[in-house]
């Protein structure tokens, strides 16, 4: 049996070849995605003994732009290269299994199929965002729920996968303000997030139109009970070769699917 070596050639992001998933009783069905940490990978097997996947599967490459970019992480739609094309690959948190490092030291990664260093990014920031996630007060959720704003907002980002790659909330300024009267009012800063990396003026004018529609539909909420008492500042378009650094530790994430820790049950995500 082969040894595990520091010069291994896997790395995170690299997938199974089929001689390698059947070694280890994976269907050849499956797409099977490293994501261990390479440097857990350089490790001897005594220090890191397993190596993490994911047993990922092929869809076609339309109706994933929801899945994309990492904003639901509970499922991950990404494009890998496949000799002179594209497969995009499924991706579920929940698929994540074990197995034993020293199984997988006679085999090479699959050769012609990998990721783009920008599809690894995206890997690496949906993997993180299974466990770090923006939290919102209950109140301010619940607000954005009873009055449709929640569901609302979802439509009109939801045919948006490809241009915006994440949603920003700068809820009273970044201040922990305590709401303690029910008719406190949040003041809210939406930012769309909108993505340059195949049409950005296309992405910009998508998330333009958004933004006129969120303001609309805000607008339109002033007058219900829940809608009133969230007032939106703005809604604003930033390009993602434009955002500070400053702006990124600012502001909080809004998911798709996102709910307040303490909601249980939790609602269906749009993945599910």
């Amino acid at each position: 049996m082969a040894e595990w070596s520091r010069n291994t050639p896997w790395r995170q992001g690299h997938v199974l070849s089929e001689e390698a998933a059947a070694a280890l009783k994976l269907s050849k069905d499956l797409i099977v995605v490293v994501v261990s940490h390479d440097c857990d990978l350089a490790a001897a097997p005594d220090r890191e003994p397993v190596i993490e996947v994911i047993r990922g599967r092929p869809v076609n490459d339309k109706d994933h732009g929801n899945f994309a970019h990492a904003k639901v992480p509970r499922v991950l739609h990404i494009p890998f290269v496949c000799g002179s094309q594209t497969q995009w690959v499924e991706l579920v948190a929940t698929e994540k299994i074990s197995i034993p490092k020293t199984g997988l030291a006679e085999f090479s990664p699959r050769a012609g199929f990998h990721l783009e260093p920008t599809g690894n990014a995206i890997l690496q920031r949906w993997l993180a965002a299974r466990y770090k996630r923006s939290a919102f007060p209950d109140a301010f959720d619940k607000r954005l729920e009873d009055s449709g704003l929640r569901d609302k907002l979802t439509r009109i980002l939801e045919p948006l996968g490809e241009h915006i790659r994440a949603i920003f909330f700068d809820l009273d300024d970044g201040k922990e303000i305590d709401h303690i009267y029910p008719d406190d009012t949040y003041v809210l800063a939406i930012h769309l997030l909108y993505s340059t990396e195949s049409d950005p003026e296309k992405a910009q004018a998508a998330a333009e139109k958004a933004s006129e529609e969120i303001e609309r539909a805000f607008r339109a909420k002033l007058s219900s009970p829940t809608g009133r008492f969230i007032e939106l500042r703005e809604c604003s378009v930033i390009s993602d070769q434009s955002m500070t650094v400053w702006q990124s530790l600012q502001f909080k994430e809004w998911r798709s699917e996102h709910l307040s820790l303490r909601k249980d049950p939790p609602h269906p995500t749009l993945g599910e």
